[in-house]
């Protein structure tokens, strides 16, 4: 389902507060849900998740109050799984120690001056989530051509405007086609691909320590991920298992398959029970990596840096 740009975590004691968030967003022309939208006899605790996992934003309002509330910390760390956790400091407090490391909007003393650097910053932050949302579920399907239709299994919502595309790479030969030139000077020089999908890439993108993206391409052998060989992506982290889940190409998404993990793993914030959909811009939680499904075109690939698996 497609919900509301922005839903908003708060305490109950901070209303007020959330209420005014709540105008002023309004007026800069979002759409906003917070819990003062239930309707009488709706059980609050499904509808709130339901909003609060549909919504393409989610801000939480720390306060003193809001970081003793179990709710809204468990909407927090909801909100982080999804890469749309959206922080905001209403007055001074301590944060739960797992989100310290989050950049969060300091608005504590802010007075609703919307010319406030502070604001347009929560408000850009906000609108490069709704706007990444927005193009995978508006953009129009690109027309069929004389070249062929669209991918087939590839949702028609993908901005992949064949206008704005690189050139399509040379007839593949016997199932395999050549990638960019700084691309062969990384780990791999070909890729296998299906003849119809020759410029479409399924991916897992991790955010690196300095703000940049490790890029995973998902191979018809699939990817196994794991804390030591023979996995394709190798986590360093104590929570995961040895061989902790298979990653494999599902027609238009991707399948996960977990491996007998002792501590699980998730999709969107939800355990894998043998077997499950990533769908394209879901996320994966193995340990504590995070990890987002998204599809590249050949032109977007040769543009920054990614592992092959």
């Amino acid at each position: 389902m497609t919900g509301r740009d922005i839903f908003i975590s708060y305490s109950r004691d901070d209303r007020a507060a959330a209420r005014h968030f709540a105008k002023c967003l309004e007026e800069d022309g979002f759409t906003v849900w917070w819990d003062a939208a239930l309707h009488s006899g709706e059980s609050f605790d499904q509808v709130i998740e339901r909003e609060l996992r549909a919504a393409a934003a989610a801000i939480v309002l720390w306060s003193p109050r809001s970081v003793a509330s179990r709710w809204v910390r468990a909407e927090a760390t909801l909100a982080d799984r999804q890469g749309k956790l959206i922080p905001v400091i209403i007055e001074q407090c301590e944060r739960p120690i797992i989100f310290e490391l989050t950049h969060t909007n300091d608005l504590a003393d802010w007075m609703g001056d919307k010319n406030d650097t502070r604001w347009k910053g929560l408000v850009d932050d906000i609108a490069r989530l709704v706007g990444d949302r927005r193009a995978r579920t508006a953009a129009p399907s690109p027309a069929p051509s004389a070249e062929g239709a669209s991918p087939a299994g590839f949702s028609a919502a993908l901005p992949l405007q064949r206008e704005r595309q690189a050139p399509p790479p040379p007839a593949p030969r016997d199932n395999v086609t050549a990638l960019p030139r700084d691309i062969e000077d990384s780990q791999a020089t070909q890729f296998f691909v299906g003849a119809d999908c020759q410029d479409i890439f399924h991916c897992l993108e991790i955010g690196t320590d300095d703000h940049g993206e490790r890029r995973y391409i998902v191979a018809p052998q699939g990817l196994r991920i794991g804390r030591s060989p023979p996995a394709d992506i190798i986590l360093s982290d104590r929570r995961v298992s040895r061989a902790h889940c298979l990653v494999e190409l599902d027609g238009g998404a991707l399948k996960i398959t977990d491996l007998g993990s002792t501590n699980g793993t998730y999709v969107d914030g939800k355990r894998v029970e043998g077997s499950a959909s990533l769908g394209v811009g879901s996320v994966l939680t193995v340990g504590t990596v995070t990890m987002r499904h998204q599809v590249r075109s050949a032109r977007v690939m040769s543009e920054r840096r990614y592992a092959v698996g």
